[in-house]
């Protein structure tokens, strides 16, 4: 191989490596729990309060959201429960319950797609879809929205800003997806929560979520915190 070979090989693998860097930076923000590009969104509300905003996303359930609603009971705990559209239609009468007990209901898609991967038109339905449905259970006021996988990059943010819709992410995780068990992810949270935090689980995930719930709402309130509802932290933006 000659000299100039060797420079075009060295160029082309140059290119290769921004381009899969690039690729890798693009994933990191399309798939970001703290950063979206534009419009109004939310990990974490600043305050030196002890309060804190417990999550629940993709039911209702018939088999694990009443567990979960009457856990949240027992320790006197409200939540907010971002749903999915078709799950409400499927299960409305949980959805009821969940609101019927005290709770907020927010917005979680109809269908649950990666909506970075749509259009416009189709975002914005799978969002007015389901304001509609939890409208008919009869949820008033403002009907904050989270996206499935968290998901987005710029035809989520267009649309929710066209609408007037804030993005509620969360900076605290249980991971359920990793299927860990229920200790690990009980660490994992008491480990990271703060004041402010946006605690985000499954009400639909099984005994470990609810075995990691068990766990951390005593933990948490023996250190003095107190749970709100979203709508209830973000009262306190730009307060501290």
């Amino acid at each position: 191989m000659n000299a100039l070979s060797k420079i075009t090989v060295w160029r082309i693998a140059i290119v290769f490596a921004f381009l899969g860097a690039a690729g890798l930076g693009l994933r990191e923000v399309v798939n970001s729990s703290s950063f979206q590009l534009f419009g109004d969104y939310v990990v974490s509300v600043e305050t030196t309060e002890r309060v804190v905003a417990l999550t629940f996303d993709d039911g209702p359930s018939p088999w694990h959201t009443p567990k979960v609603l009457n856990e949240l009971d027992r320790h006197h705990v409200r939540a907010t429960f971002f749903m999915m559209g078709r799950n409400v239609e499927r299960y409305p009468d949980i959805a009821r319950d969940v609101l019927r007990r005290g709770h907020e209901i927010g917005n979680h898609s109809y269908s649950h797609p990666k909506l970075v991967l749509m259009s416009p038109r189709q975002v914005r339905d799978e969002i007015e879809r389901t304001d509609k449905l939890l409208r008919d259970i009869g949820v008033s006021g403002e009907i904050h929205f989270r996206a499935p996988h968290q998901t987005k990059f710029i035809v989520l943010p267009y649309v929710l800003v066209k609408m007037g819709k804030l993005n509620v992410m969360g900076d605290v995780s249980a991971d359920e997806w990793r299927q860990q068990p229920a200790a690990a992810m009980t660490q994992s949270i008491l480990r990271n929560v703060r004041p402010g935090a946006i605690i985000g689980m499954h009400d639909p995930a099984g005994a470990e979520s609810l075995l990691t719930l068990q766990s951390i709402l005593p933990a948490l309130i023996a250190q003095g915190y107190r749970f709100e509802t979203v709508s209830e932290l973000l009262r306190r933006r730009g307060k501290s």
